[in-house]
């Protein structure tokens, strides 16, 4: 045989290879899939690229009920939370430009807020640790209705601007919050003279070729193969009437071609854009001295010992999941019209298919150095996570670490990785890291996203004076009355679209409503008197302070 002809079958042979091993990842992600492969309910669209090439690219269920028209790649979908990395791609492109400082503070541009402003920086709103107030649980606590009532970033600026107290120090720990990344783009407009869709598409959107992702800033334009979002209630499908305009946090839309391309970006592919990926994922260190899990638009995290590059998104009608592996050079976006459908979980299957080892045998766990074993029993107990009524129960069954939240319905065992560090054995993602400081005693994190515990004497029982806590409170901060009284030997709450809500004791002067608010009455000194209560919501939201009406009781 000539040595031409060898070569050629050689050739021919890695192509049948090459091909059979990309038939072989279609067939496992389809199986992944298949349960969204319907003609008759929304869906989504997912692409998953490696080193260049785009491995797999479908969309799946329905993006218009009314038309019965189908998902596909070309669909446009709300990106909710993933829009944070591309306002902090405009703060980047500002910086580049020479007018602007990540050490710019907050009250340089809204010289309304209160006196804290001056300590927080433009990277303290980019990472999260600003202390700023989330205002959509804000406006929640204050009994804002979406449904019917407007909003915008003006909305929003105004909001934040009542807020007397932070959650934290500036820079002292990561605390999530929408609000953060609507006063970015309220800087970005300031300086920019133009609006966020404009400076975007001018600056970053089109040089990179994303020609149909944009910011939404007005209602009434058509939008061409877009999505609508639904959420299933009883056996209905039904979408958002709400008219509301805030964007920097969420409010744009993409497809997955264009957002295969700002994963390529992230995994630095894009030579032009090489400094905006680095600047992306750059992580500051908190005055803890505790590197933060929180870039810029990202989390940065480990999975089974590989980086990883993340975000997720939560809408009314959607969910959203990216995620990229840079040395692997791996993404994976996942766009959904259906608030149930969950992509985080699909995209860490798919990931585990593309992560194998040399061996060819799925990585089963993280990579760690090794660690001295530690006795678990030093670590069961409850806690109770800290600016919410959640409370997590740790314990021990057979000789396995497991986990128990209030919201969850069964124990999840854990498997330990590191000196104080656990993940869970069927989501290496969610990580337990026991490490106690002065302010928790537990950290859950999802993907990098954090939630502090701390440990706690939880009480089942109302307290015998019940009626103690009876009254309407007023916080000023929220503009808002709250109004407690007793219906059924149970404490119930109403105030402004919210009526009869069932609060359960918690801990001493303290009650939750089950759904992460907590409710912390404060006392004389001499503590026989009901003084105020201290709200505090979805470890987002610390001690509003409310003020006891005493004419009335």
């Amino acid at each position: 045989m000539s040595k031409l002809k060898t070569f050629g079958l050689i050739i021919l042979s890695f192509c049948f290879t090459n091909l059979n091993a990309q038939h072989q990842l279609e067939y496992t992600i389809d199986s992944i899939l298949k349960t969204y492969d319907t003609n008759h309910e929304p869906g989504l669209a997912i692409s998953v690229i490696k080193k260049n090439d785009v491995l797999y690219s479908k969309g799946f269920g329905i993006a218009n009920l009314d038309y019965a028209i189908k998902n596909t790649d070309s669909t446009i979908f709300s990106l909710a939370s993933i829009s944070k990395q591309f306002t902090a791609a405009a703060i980047w492109a500002l910086i580049e430009e020479g007018k602007l400082s990540l050490d710019d503070n907050l009250y340089q541009f809204f010289p309304s807020f209160p006196e804290y402003s001056k300590s927080i920086k433009i990277k303290h709103l980019l990472n999260h640790s600003s202390g700023i107030r989330n205002y959509h649980t804000t406006m929640y606590l204050s009994g804002f209705d979406y449904n019917k009532d407007y909003y915008d970033n003006t909305y929003v600026l105004n909001l934040a601007q009542r807020q007397k107290n932070l959650n934290n120090k500036p820079g002292e720990k990561i605390i999530y919050s929408n609000t953060n990344y609507n006063l970015l783009a309220l800087i970005v407009e300031q300086l920019s003279n133009q609006n966020l869709d404009e400076y975007l598409k001018a600056k970053i959107l089109v040089p990179l070729g994303m020609n149909d992702t944009f910011v939404r800033i007005s209602h009434g334009k058509p939008i061409k193969n877009k999505a609508v979002g639904y959420q299933k209630q009883n056996d209905d499908y039904v979408f958002s009437t709400s008219n509301q305009l805030s964007y920097g946090a969420g409010s744009m839309g993409s497809h997955i071609n264009d957002m295969t391309i700002w994963a390529r970006m992230l995994n630095e592919d894009i030579p032009k854009f090489k400094d905006l990926a680095t600047f992306l994922k750059t992580t500051e260190i908190l005055t803890t001295v505790k590197k933060a899990t929180y870039a810029r638009g990202l989390m940065v995290d480990n999975y089974k010992g590989f980086a990883t590059l993340s975000h997720s998104g939560y809408g009314f009608g959607g969910r959203t999941q990216l995620i990229t592996v840079p040395e692997e050079n791996i993404g994976i976006v996942i766009l959904t019209n259906l608030q149930s459908i969950n992509p985080t979980p699909i995209s860490y299957k798919i990931l585990d298919v593309l992560l194998i080892s040399e061996e060819k045998k799925p990585i089963i766990i993280e990579k760690k150095s090794p660690f001295k074993p530690q006795n678990l029993e030093s670590f069961i107990g409850d806690y109770r996570e800290i600016n919410s009524d959640m409370t997590m129960q740790i314990s021990i069954e057979n000789d396995t670490l497991k986990a128990k939240g209030s919201m969850g319905k069964t124990k999840i065992p854990l498997i330990q990785i590191n000196t104080n560090e656990f993940v869970r054995r069927n989501a290496q993602n969610v990580k337990y890291d026991f490490t106690k400081t002065k302010t928790h005693d537990m950290i859950v994190s999802f993907g990098g996203t954090p939630f502090y515990f701390k440990r706690a004497q939880l009480v089942y029982e109302n307290p015998k004076k019940l009626s103690e806590f009876v009254g309407r409170y007023f916080s000023e901060e929220l503009d808002t009355t709250y109004t407690f009284y007793i219906e059924n030997n149970e404490l119930k709450l109403s105030y402004t679209n919210h009526e009869a809500v069932t609060l359960y004791p918690i801990q001493l002067n303290a009650f939750g409503n089950h759904d992460r608010t907590f409710y912390q009455f404060t006392r004389t000194d001499d503590q026989t008197k009901i003084t105020g209560m201290l709200l505090s919501c979805d470890g987002q939201i610390s001690n509003i302070e409310f003020t006891k009406d005493q004419t009335q009781y």
